[in-house]
């Protein structure tokens, strides 16, 4: 049995019992089992008791003998106590008896001491005016380390003198003569760390060490180095006299800078153990690159300016930069961040500049690529062509661009890319509006030559092709800002601080302008464009524009026929001479007039001249009609088809200029809103036959202008409170 659960602070007898049946034998009966249990328990207690029992009788026979012990103790501890005290009386007479020897043994004991060191700092006058002549003498033997050896006695002498009167003195003296052999030693460090003389760098590193003059040493050091590798400089630029070769000039900078780390890394572990070397090559490399002459931003500066491409130019250079850095970063493991840091802005600072104005740099490229695409001029067809030959174009230069960012930029220039492509892309836009206005000024001649409409639809075609592939470019250019930046400000960025361009490249403004932008990126969803937001909000500016002008060239005959509405002379009750429409006469007398029969003529023909977009692909007109606003679009919710949705702009343009027309009617007679309500129910058929019906209002109005006066309150019920005033004012109803 499992007895240990006796003890146990939560035990819970029926849990014991149910566990204790459970482990019993399977072929005994659970009254069986229970039997048994509980003769072991009976046995276990009558165990416990006798063990309870004999351990009592224990505990009863031993307590005589523990009470014997306790007064025992008792009595050795009052005895220890008397002893105690008669020594404390002891010590405290002694103590009395002695105190006056013992304050003389003190102040004998001070007066020792004061000798001591009175004798000492005698010694070390003594000694101090000796070493003095020794170094006077070491100065006169040229034994310097003699020389620097007996400085540091001195130094030492100078420590158990500051009491003397003459303190300052010694002082100053000591620092003379520091002074003076630092100036007899100082052509031999140089030469000793221009020529990486180990042995000779390590002796005077010590003797300069010794004179507590070693905490400029390293500062020596770089000066040497970076005298060495300005002379070299020097001599790379005057080799040449092209400014096209910086690129080489800057090449051979590098190899020697790398050069340099590694073969003198080791030499200052063993010449300055106490530093730093990495820490001792950071600041030689930032050294040499900040004090270059010529800088390296003036010879840049030079050489964008004799570049036919500057960018070009600057993306090769930063790659040379990089792998500069690339070659270094290993050398510099050991080092600080914050030296790391500080090297990487040295060596990254001639091209911030240049990443902060890369916007306007990639501009003037990308115009000047443009620029040089041919135009079909005055020809419209030729132009039409040359407009969508070069969407394909513009999307490749973009793509161009945005890979050049990431190169000289390494992504940080991606809000100045944006800029420049919304600007080239207005400037390009310019030959659309240009097809505009001139296309405008053909709109009276679109029933007679119907090419207009053509080269409408065609620019706006392209236009939509346009903005389809941007959208697709937009998204590769989010990935490829993302990756870009992925080492700084992604999730993922790490804590290498050569590899945190924003601050490298970029001033505080520009890092919230990359960080805004990239957080923009980052929470994409649905169909957004954050990169080239702004370029496609200017490219469906214009799309807009350009649809208007299309329906300005599609709706002008009709707009001519209904704007002769208000003044036709039927509409008078006296025609002069002519038969008038005074007398009620019975509907089917009446035939639709000139106006609205060459209006619904010019119609029926639309859908004839529309017909090249009635198959094939047609995503991209459709992209465009999306992005727009085609005048009459607004009642429209469905757009199966461009032409579908093009007929039902025109029909609801149509519609409402008639109901605007038929508002300016001065005044009907019954028969003139019957002939009326005849035109509109004619255009009615038209536009059935187009397959857009007649708007609701104009619906109403026709159905009005056909009520007799008579029945007019009666039927007004249910119709539009805004048609129903229209009508009832030009048929001089009250």
């Amino acid at each position: 049995m499992d007895v240990a659960a006796f003890s146990g602070e939560n035990f819970d007898a029926k849990d014991w019992i149910n566990k204790a049946l459970r482990n019993s034998d399977p072929a005994q009966t659970k009254e069986a089992a229970s039997s048994s249990l509980v003769m072991k328990l009976q046995l276990m207690i009558s165990k416990l008791n006798i063990a309870l029992e004999e351990q009592c009788q224990n505990v009863v026979l031993s307590i005589p003998r523990v009470v014997k012990e306790a007064e025992q103790l008792q009595q050795e501890a009052s005895l220890l106590k008397d002893k105690l005290s008669a020594v404390k009386s002891d010590v405290e007479a002694v103590e009395h008896q002695t105190e006056e020897n013992m304050h003389t043994l003190v102040q004998m004991d001070r007066v020792k001491e004061r000798l001591a060191e009175t004798s000492k700092a005698l010694q070390e006058a003594d000694n101090w005016t000796i070493l003095d002549n020794q170094v006077e003498d070491g100065f006169e033997n040229n034994e310097l380390d003699l020389v620097a050896e007996k400085l540091v006695g001195m130094q030492a002498s100078l420590r158990l003198l500051q009491h003397a009167s003459d303190y300052q003195d010694r002082v100053d003296h000591l620092e003379s003569l520091r002074n003076r052999l630092e100036a007899v030693l100082s052509p031999q460090l140089v030469a000793a760390f221009t020529n990486l003389d180990q042995a000779a760098a390590i002796r005077l590193v010590n003797i300069f060490r010794g004179m507590e003059r070693d905490k400029q040493l390293t500062k020596y050091y770089v000066k040497c180095v970076r005298a060495g590798v300005l002379q070299k400089w020097t001599d790379i630029v005057n080799s040449s006299a092209e400014e096209s070769s910086v690129v080489d000039w800057v090449d051979q900078l590098y190899r020697e800078l790398v050069s340099l780390a590694r073969k003198n890394q080791d030499w200052c572990t063993e010449v300055f153990p106490q530093e730093n070397s990495a820490v001792i090559m950071a600041s030689v490399i930032s050294d040499c690159l900040g004090n270059l002459d010529p800088s390296l931003e003036f010879c840049i500066e030079a050489g964008v300016k004799l570049q036919k491409s500057g960018l070009a130019f600057l993306t090769e250079l930063i790659s040379r930069t990089d792998k500069f850095v690339g070659e270094v970063q290993p050398l510099l493991a050991e080092a600080p961040e914050k030296n790391v840091r500080d090297l990487g802005k040295v060596v990254y600072s001639p091209y911030r500049s240049y990443v902060q104005s890369y916007g306007e740099m990639e501009s003037k490229n990308m115009t000047a690529e443009i620029n040089s695409w041919t135009s079909g001029g005055k020809d419209t067809i030729e132009e039409i062509h040359s407009l969508s030959g070069s969407v394909g174009k513009l999307v490749n230069l973009i793509r161009e661009s945005a890979q050049r960012c990431v190169q000289l930029t390494k992504g940080t220039g991606f809000p100045g890319l944006a800029l420049a492509v919304r600007s080239v892309l207005d400037r390009h836009l310019d030959r659309y509006r240009k097809l505009m206005r001139r296309l405008d000024k053909r709109r009276t001649v679109v029933d007679d030559d119907w090419s207009v409409l053509q080269h409408c639809l065609a620019a706006i075609a392209a236009t939509g092709d346009l903005i389809l592939q941007l959208e697709e470019l937009d998204m590769n250019l989010s990935l490829q800002l993302l990756e870009a930046t992925r080492g700084y400000l992604g999730p993922d960025a790490g804590d290498q601080p050569l590899q945190q361009f924003h601050v490298l490249l970029l001033t505080s403004d520009g890092v919230a302008e990359l960080t805004e932008l990239y957080t923009r990126v980052a929470g994409r969803s649905g169909a957004s464009t954050p990169v080239l937001q702004q370029s496609l909000e200017l490219l469906n500016s214009v799309s807009g524009e350009l649809q208007k002008t299309t329906f300005n060239v599609m709706f002008h005959p009709v707009n001519i026929q209904l704007e002769k509405l208000p003044e036709l002379d039927v509409w008078q009750q006296s025609a002069g001479g002519q038969i008038s429409l005074d007398s009620d006469m019975p509907e089917f007398s009446f035939s639709p007039q000139e106006y609205i029969t060459q209006t619904g003529e010019y119609l029926m023909t639309l859908p004839q001249h529309l017909e090249p977009y009635m198959s094939g692909d047609t995503s991209n007109l459709s992209r465009a009609f999306r992005g727009g606003e085609f005048p009459g679009s607004g009642e429209i919710t469905e757009r199966d088809s461009p032409v579908d949705f093009i007929l039902g702009c025109i029909a609801a343009s149509t519609c409402q200029t008639y109901l605007n027309q038929l508002a300016r009617i001065p005044v009907l007679s019954n028969n003139s809103a019957r002939q009326l309500g005849v035109d509109i129910g004619y255009l009615g058929d038209i536009l059935d036959d187009l397959g857009h019906p007649l708007s609701a209002n104009l619906s109403s109005a026709s159905a009005l202008l056909r009520v007799s006066e008579s029945k007019f309150k009666e039927e007004v019920n249910g119709y539009p409170a805004k048609i129903v005033q229209i009508v009832k004012t030009i048929r001089g109803i009250q």
